[in-house]
């Protein structure tokens, strides 16, 4: 499937080679935002963990180079897809980088820091670098993007038993992947084994609270993108899986590896599809409702 990228701006038509030219430089910048962004977010909200050595395929400068360029186009084409412009971009930008790449990493990070050893201090201080680096590239993409403007996408009836299905859903995608990929590593159950234990219904509870935030998450994202139920999918697929699995690239001194490259995969698995269902479950259906959503509540109760 090609990613259009063509045909959403409000200026004048111009050639498909130089659209995706256009396109192609304006993601640059975003890296250049994120990478300058957290350079400078750093000097002010300083992370003092010891630096990793190398631990895998890539050496820590390597990684950030890498992870933060492949963010960079993901949320190009995000902002490129848009029904939204202007402030409301910066927003959605700030709720996809944001909300996916540390918010919802920082909830299992606190979960499962007696196994990782993660120092709590330094675990909000990533945040708020996180955080200030997400509202400066929304804010930058905002600049960057103009996308023609187009109401927030109708959504069905009922959506609240969607989103608690969603929860349910998470859950048991979270343990099929987990179960069929991560734990047929011998070096995933010894790490794990060899740490705190985890309790099977806490566990649980913590992801259903996850995959409803997941599903909130989503159905913000996904409303406000254009095209297809189709080409929404495979967006939301691909945003999911960056922003998420990309993270575990980075060397580091508390999960080797070789269990990092196992997650990598779990996850990347894991949140692609997630990302698929969500959009299937949240908006089947909202093509035959002539309204869009005009509110949150209205948006999450399905009143719209």
């Amino acid at each position: 499937m090609s990613i259009d990228i063509t045909s959403q701006s409000t200026v004048p038509a111009r050639s498909p080679a130089l659209a995706y030219v256009l396109w192609a430089l304006k993601a640059v910048a975003l890296w250049l935002t994120i990478v300058v962004s957290f350079v400078i977010a750093n000097k002010f909200i300083p992370v003092s963990l010891q630096p990793p050595k190398q631990d895998g395929p890539l050496s820590i400068q390597n990684a950030f180079l890498l992870v933060n360029g492949m963010i960079a186009v993901v949320l190009a084409w995000l902002a490129s897809r848009a029904r939204v412009r202007g402030p409301h971009l910066a927003l959605l930008i700030f709720v996809a980088l944001y909300a996916i790449q540390s918010g919802m990493m920082m909830l299992e990070a606190f979960y499962f820091n007696d196994s990782i050893h993660l120092p709590i201090n330094q675990i909000f201080l990533m945040d708020a670098q996180a955080a200030v680096v997400a509202a400066v590239v929304g804010a930058v993409a905002a600049l960057l993007f103009h996308p023609a403007a187009e109401p927030v996408s109708a959504v069905p009836s009922g959506m609240m038993a969607r989103i608690a299905a969603m929860a349910v859903i998470y859950v048991v995608l979270y343990y099929t992947a987990g179960y069929f990929i991560a734990w047929q590593s011998s070096v995933v159950r010894a790490y794990y084994e060899n740490g705190a234990h985890i309790a099977f219904a806490p566990v649980v509870a913590l992801q259903i609270l996850r995959g409803t935030l997941w599903a909130l998450i989503a159905l913000f994202i996904v409303t406000r993108l254009k095209g297809s139920l189709t080409s929404r999918a495979v967006l939301m697929a691909i945003l999911f899986a960056v922003l998420t699995a990309a993270q575990l690239l980075y060397p580091n001194q508390f999960v080797p590896w070789a269990v990092r490259s196992v997650h990598l995969v779990e996850v990347g698995t894991s949140e692609a599809v997630y990302g698929v269902i969500a959009t299937i479950v949240l908006l089947a259906g909202a093509a035959r409702r002539p309204l869009a959503a005009t509110s949150a509540w209205r948006l999450i109760a399905g009143r719209a």
